[in-house]
């Protein structure tokens, strides 16, 4: 079993934490030739990352493939055990596909288009009320006392707060959000967190560094 994509990605992130939260390390690397080729199109016809290999059978979109790893694998469930509580946790991770990641996609796009940056901010703040919000209790994880899907899910998504900052004072944001910002600080000193940390940001001095490759996708 392996992940097609690269670690910098939120999304590929996701599934590989997935898997280490229940104690497997899959291997994770990009498909040869990139995510355009006729081979990797054949595996996943949108052509992004991440895609999961399992022996002949190939899943696409990291929520689906953290779901699967959650029934596939053995180890630590990471999803609650009252009915309630696993609902809480699809919701955060819901929520940060649909709200808090597109918040910061302008971001990314600084460079091109500055002049949206003032909203994309605006809407990141929002985002991180409503999540405030949304958790509630301010539990060890993001959704009880053990990670779940939600941590998969955010952690990687609360890397670039720290990774923004600088530029753009994102990581301030949760300054607001106190509840959040104790998780947080929590998850990145995990085990997982600060190897996520490491990978994420060697991920990101790669991408950023002068004369570097073109993007796969």
């Amino acid at each position: 079993m392996r992940i097609f994509g690269g670690l910098l990605s939120p999304y590929v992130m996701r599934a590989a934490l997935a898997a280490r939260f229940k104690g497997h390390d899959l291997p994770v690397a990009m498909p040869e030739g990139g995510l355009k080729t006729p081979g990797y199109l054949a595996l996943n016809p949108m052509g992004k990352m991440p895609c999961l290999e399992d022996g002949d059978f190939h899943l696409p979109e990291s929520a689906v493939i953290a779901e699967y790893l959650e029934e596939v694998l053995d180890g630590p469930s990471l999803l609650p055990g009252d009915a309630r509580a696993r609902a809480k946790a699809r919701l955060l991770a819901r929520f940060a596909d649909l709200y808090l990641a597109p918040a910061l996609t302008p971001i990314f796009r600084a460079r091109e288009k500055p002049d949206e940056v003032p909203a994309a901010l605006e809407a990141l703040g929002k985002a991180l009320g409503q999540l405030e919000t949304l958790r509630g209790a301010d539990t060890a994880w993001a959704a009880g006392d053990q990670p779940t899907l939600a941590d998969a899910t955010l952690m990687p998504v609360f890397f670039f707060l720290d990774a923004f900052d600088a530029a753009f004072g994102t990581a301030k944001l949760l300054e607001a959000q106190p509840g959040l910002a104790a998780w947080w600080g929590r998850a990145k000193a995990s085990d997982e967190g600060r190897r996520m940390v490491a990978e994420q940001s060697a991920g990101l001095a790669a991408f950023m560094a002068p004369n570097t490759a073109p993007r796969a996708a």
